[in-house]
Formats: structure tokens, C-alpha cells, sequence
């Protein structure tokens, strides 16, 4: 009888650890593997933006690796650019925004950066301009105003806060204390889009 009753609790037992190590198994695949897929966003200036995308983990951080087509309202399709995620969750809800001929889109780039797309849909023009701590640190008028900030101390996020039509508006928050990691100072930071070039210039610069 005790027999019996050791071998059913070791039967139990081994069924719990093969329930355990599949379980383990499935937990370190979905963390440090990578998977594919496909959404569809509706946007607010018609059409649809397809975007596929490539998630991929390791034991440093996480990725989002995405393709935007954009698809107007009579169904023509454009392919627009790719953007990239790094250690932040990506929200599924990229939005596209239109000034003139041009469509523009704000998406991820290197960690704590961001990127601008801008497609003429009638010169079938694209711009690229991507918004990093450096690229700002290193812009002529952001030099003339001498902010004084701690260049490349962690955290340097940018931020899209919003645009009306061809101005950006961004905010760039840096550390300003080589001590004290949470003293942090953010800025908000105007780009003018060129209308013929795509090209974004800063214009202004205010503290918030």
C-alpha cells in the first residue's frame, strides 16, 4: 500500500516538473524569441497604414522592427519607410498627418529617438530626418541658446508631442545632475518642415 501510494506521488511529482519545464520552455521562447505579423491601423486622414512587423527579444531588450504601406482611400499603395522600436512597447497606433502634398509620419528609431517620414504623393518624394539627443545637441540653435545638459548620461528621450501641419513639435528630456539620475529637464523643440525639400529646421526652442 505505501508502495503504491510513492509511486502515484512520484507519478504526480514528474507530471508537475514536465508541466514546469514546458512551461519554462514556452516563457523563454516568447521572451527571448521573435515572431511576425501583420495589423492594419485606420487613419484620421483616410486610408489605411499597414504595417508589418518583426518582434524579435534578448536578455538585453526588446525590439520592434516595422514596414509602413500606406494605402490612400482609392487604394493605391505606397510603400513609406520602416521604423524601429527598441525597449519601449510599440502602441499599434501610428498615425499619419497631411500638410499640402505632403503626408508625414512619426515613428521609432534607435532608443530614445525618433524619426520623421515625409512622402510627396505627387512628386513621389520622400524625406527622412531622423530627431536624436545628439542630432539636437549638435544643431546650430540649439548651441546658441547654451542649455546646459549632460551629453549622452542616460535618460535622453525624444518625443513627438504633436504637429500642425508643417511643424513638429518635440520634446527632449535630458539629465542635468551627474548625481542624481531622476533630476531630469525636458525642452520642447519646434521643426519647420520645408515644403519643397522635406527638410526640418529647428525654429524654437522653449522649457516646460
Amino acid at each position: 500500500m505505501k508502495i503504491n501510494k510513492i509511486k502515484k506521488g512520484c507519478g504526480i511529482s514528474l507530471i508537475i516538473l514536465i508541466i514546469l519545464i514546458i512551461g519554462f520552455i514556452w516563457m523563454f521562447k516568447k521572451a527571448f524569441g521573435h515572431s511576425e505579423y501583420s495589423i492594419i491601423i485606420d487613419q484620421n486622414i483616410g486610408g489605411r497604414l499597414i504595417c508589418d512587423v518583426r518582434y524579435s527579444a534578448d536578455i538585453q531588450s526588446w525590439y520592434y522592427h516595422i514596414s509602413y504601406k500606406y494605402e490612400k482611400p482609392n487604394g493605391t499603395v505606397f510603400n513609406f519607410g520602416k521604423g524601429f522600436y527598441q525597449g519601449i512597447e510599440w502602441n499599434e497606433n501610428d498615425q499619419l498627418y497631411k500638410y499640402k502634398n505632403w503626408i508625414i509620419l512619426p515613428t521609432g528609431s534607435d532608443y530614445g529617438s525618433i524619426k520623421i517620414i515625409a512622402f510627396d504623393m505627387k512628386r513621389n518624394k520622400k524625406a527622412e530626418f531622423e530627431i536624436s539627443p545628439s542630432s539636437i545637441e549638435n544643431d546650430i540653435f540649439w548651441m546658441t541658446k547654451k542649455i546646459e545638459s549632460l551629453k549622452m548620461w542616460s535618460p535622453s528621450i525624444v518625443e513627438v508631442d504633436k504637429i500642425i501641419d508643417n511643424k513638429i513639435f518635440v520634446k527632449y528630456t535630458f539629465r542635468v545632475d551627474r548625481k542624481k539620475a531622476n533630476k531630469l529637464e525636458s525642452q520642447l523643440i519646434e521643426y519647420e518642415m520645408d515644403n519643397e525639400s522635406g527638410i526640418l529646421k529647428m525654429n524654437s526652442i522653449e522649457k516646460i
